[in-house]
């Protein structure tokens, strides 16, 4: 689950006053390509992401398929790259272009049984995912349990958002129509 964080500052400062919460930081800065024989772009909602992240511990790339727009899982592979530099100019050599770069702060918390993120994300301002980390018999069970969680944080939020960051700020930039 995601969403628009509005009381962010508190948030962090009370998650990291509790010591016995396993933390961790991490710059990551995501670059979107779209091949030049299929724009993934002329699909509302976008249903595929070709990403390659920096991170301060190395870079990947990722691909990212949902099914079907009405589906709330997707195929995800990824691996580790060597060189973010020359695997740039390899998608770009097979007319690929970088359609979205997005660059976020990501703090996680263990708390229970989910995973909680609060990502900084630059021109979209700070959000909120939250995710299970056990195997609940439904998914309705497990976003019960996500919704409980948010609710004992007290996490101040805005309206649930189903759009990756990547659009979000390709919607900022006006390059897609807000829907």
């Amino acid at each position: 689950l995601k969403f628009p964080l509005l009381n962010s500052e508190r948030l962090i400062k009370k998650l990291n006053s509790n010591q016995s919460l396993k933390r961790s930081e991490e710059y990551q800065k995501d670059s979107y390509f779209v091949p030049a024989h299929r724009d993934f772009l002329k699909q509302e909602p976008v249903l595929e992401w070709l990403r390659i992240r920096q991170t301060n511990n190395g870079s990947s790339m990722n691909y990212k398929r949902w099914p079907s727009d009405n589906e709330s899982w997707c195929d995800e592979f990824e691996t580790g790259i060597e060189s973010f530099k020359t695997l740039e100019k390899i998608l770009k050599s097979l007319d690929f272009r970088k359609i979205a770069v997005v660059e976020k702060t990501r703090y996680t918390w263990f708390y229970g049984n989910a995973k909680v993120s609060i990502d900084n994300v630059r021109e979209l301002g700070y959000f909120i995912e939250i995710e299970a980390e056990k195997n609940f018999k439904s998914v309705d069970e497990a976003k019960t349990y996500l919704h409980s969680v948010l609710k004992e944080l007290n996490a101040d939020v805005g309206p649930q958002s189903f759009k990756g960051y990547p659009y979000l700020v390709l919607e900022k930039k006006r390059l897609v129509s807000k829907k």
